[in-house]
């Protein structure tokens, strides 16, 4: 609690600061967005140094668990995997509403110059769905930190090789009401990982809606959320 209250006084802080010196204009979404940043940033370095996070006695890291949006946002997490050799891969796209509610889930075969254009393919097919779906107000997941601080902040902070493709990413999201990138580790994004994967049952392009396929139903109801059978 008091790191979060730390640098939740320094992203405010900041943000003052640029608004009085730079006259950067205010946006509280993005100071929510930095703030959450800054303190999933802070917890993932000290899992990666063996630094426990405790939450009362359990002894559970509250940052690697997946959380439901609240209504009326919607929550689409997407994934990517991919071979220096063959330049192919796969992206997972998996949708879900408040209370954890499967609303759809995809895997699309992707040909990629690089691991981070392979990342960004996959946020742009999770906004296309989301708009194909009619989503208006939206929270994009995703565990590639690069694409989500390009998105957020400068699209000029990425690879040459992504940047066209999120170019298109950021225009898409804009076609929504609301839209809010987020970056969430690997542990919290299990399910767009697993569409992802090069082992997945289905290796073709593939839409589900309503009802997801069986093989991730466990996934889904590992992150301890309702999912229909």
């Amino acid at each position: 609690m008091r790191s979060y209250i730390a640098y939740t006084c320094w992203v405010i802080w900041k943000t003052r600061c640029d608004f009085v010196f730079n006259k950067v204009p205010i946006y509280p979404s993005k100071v929510l967005f930095a703030i959450s940043t800054a303190v999933g940033s802070f917890f993932a370095a000290k899992v990666s140094l063996g630094v426990s996070r405790l939450a009362g006695s359990g002894g559970v890291d509250l940052g690697s668990r997946w959380c439901a949006p609240s209504s009326p946002l919607f929550k689409i997490n997407v994934d990517a995997s991919w071979s220096m050799v063959s330049k192919l891969g796969f992206a997972g796209v998996v949708v879900r509403a408040a209370e954890g509610r499967f609303v759809a889930a995809a895997r699309y075969p992707i040909s990629a110059p690089s691991a981070a254009a392979a990342e960004a393919l996959a946020l742009l097919r999770g906004c296309d769905l989301g708009v194909a779906l009619g989503i208006n107000e939206v929270i994009i997941e995703s565990d590639c930190r690069d694409a989500v601080n390009c998105l957020s902040d400068s699209l000029e902070m990425g690879s040459w090789e992504s940047f066209p493709v999120l170019a298109r990413v950021k225009q898409l999201g804009e076609a929504f009401q609301f839209c809010r990138w987020s970056w969430v580790p690997r542990s919290a994004n299990g399910v767009a990982h697993e569409l992802a994967s090069v082992g997945f049952t289905e290796m073709r392009e593939f839409v589900w809606v309503e009802r997801p396929p069986s093989s991730l139903v466990f996934v889904l109801n590992n992150d301890g959320l309702p999912c229909p059978h």
